[in-house]
């Protein structure tokens, strides 16, 4: 895939991302994830800050999300990345928790979304791009 084709990719329709982050034992702990990518292509994403995704990532920042389409011809993208915790902006937290809830929920509830989101406790995280891996249409011939 291009550059393009994989910013579009990721931005189409409700697809969530399937975000691997590292356990203290070392496991490997994968959850979905609501995103959206922003103007730098990073991958913006929020959730508590007591999660067990949040406390992996202020321990070791290496991630990997995937996503990928589960409807033939089948595409996935692949990206290794470096995840920053954005703490205590809640007019930041709130702007993106809104732009991801409207993705995820429809615009009508995206304020909802926005504000429950970005409560006491949340924290916006973004995934910036060391690698990235795509290929559209698996199934094809």
């Amino acid at each position: 895939m291009t550059k393009d084709e994989i910013r579009n990719f990721l931005l189409q329709g409700t697809l969530t991302g399937k975000l691997g982050t590292i356990n203290k034992d070392g496991t490997p702990h994968v959850v979905p994830i609501w995103y959206t990518v922003d103007e730098e292509d990073s991958i913006i994403f929020n959730t508590g800050g007591e999660s067990i995704k949040a406390k992996n990532i202020r321990r070791d920042n290496r991630v990997r999300l995937c996503v990928d389409d589960q409807t033939p011809l089948f595409s996935f993208v692949l990206i290794d990345g470096i995840a920053q915790i954005k703490r205590g902006k809640t007019g930041e937290i709130y702007k993106w928790a809104k732009i991801i809830g409207a993705r995820y929920m429809g615009d009508d509830k995206s304020e909802a979304y926005g504000k429950r989101n970005s409560g006491e406790g949340e924290i916006l995280v973004k995934i910036i791009p060391v690698r990235i891996a795509g290929q559209k249409d698996t199934a094809g011939w």
